[in-house]
């Protein structure tokens, strides 16, 4: 009855997403964001950005991804979980880590106990080779993980800052727990 409605594709969208159906969260949401007028919700417009960015990355559109997250920021710049997504993946292309930093900063001021964030935040200063900056960041961020996900990454990212601040023997052990799955 309401086919201009975008929060109905807000939700079919995410019932798909939820089912791991990307392909059909992507068409979903494009319809939605087809809607967009001058009462759309900014946050909801944001949301739906931010998840085809991420779906867009995983699916190797880095363009695309890219261009749905600054969409996303345009929106709502204060979009944490954009913020974060799209700097760690700036990080992981060695490219624009000032930019990559500014985001990331961004997220731990907005959720500074967010151990998802503190060890974006850290990858990223290794990545510019501030490792003494990096090492600090990525210990709360072990601190403040969450007990229930695969910390394997972060647990990586430690043995990786680690080393390069001289502390090999404590490095692969960060290592060995990452490969093992070893919360």
């Amino acid at each position: 009855y309401n086919p201009d409605e975008m929060v109905f594709y807000y939700f079919g969208g995410m019932a798909h997403y939820m089912k791991g159906d990307d392909d059909a969260t992507l068409v979903t949401f494009r319809k939605g964001l087809a809607q967009i007028n001058e009462k759309s919700s900014p946050a909801l417009v944001s949301d739906l950005y931010m998840i085809m960015g991420d779906i867009l990355n995983k699916k190797g559109l880095e363009d695309e991804s890219f261009a749905a997250y600054d969409s996303c920021l345009q929106w709502k710049d204060d979009n944490v979980a954009a913020l974060n997504n799209y700097a760690y993946y700036i990080s992981l292309k060695g490219k624009e880590l000032h930019k990559a930093e500014q985001m990331s900063f961004k997220t731990i001021k907005a959720e500074p106990k967010n151990g998802t964030y503190l060890d974006t935040y850290a990858w990223i200063l290794f990545m510019e080779e501030r490792y003494a900056d990096a090492k600090t960041y990525i210990d709360q961020a072990l601190k403040n993980r969450d007990s229930t996900a695969d910390n394997s990454t972060v647990i990586e990212h430690a043995g990786d800052i680690y080393y390069m601040n001289g502390m090999a023997d404590e490095s692969v052990d960060f290592w060995k727990k990452a490969y093992t799955g070893e919360n």
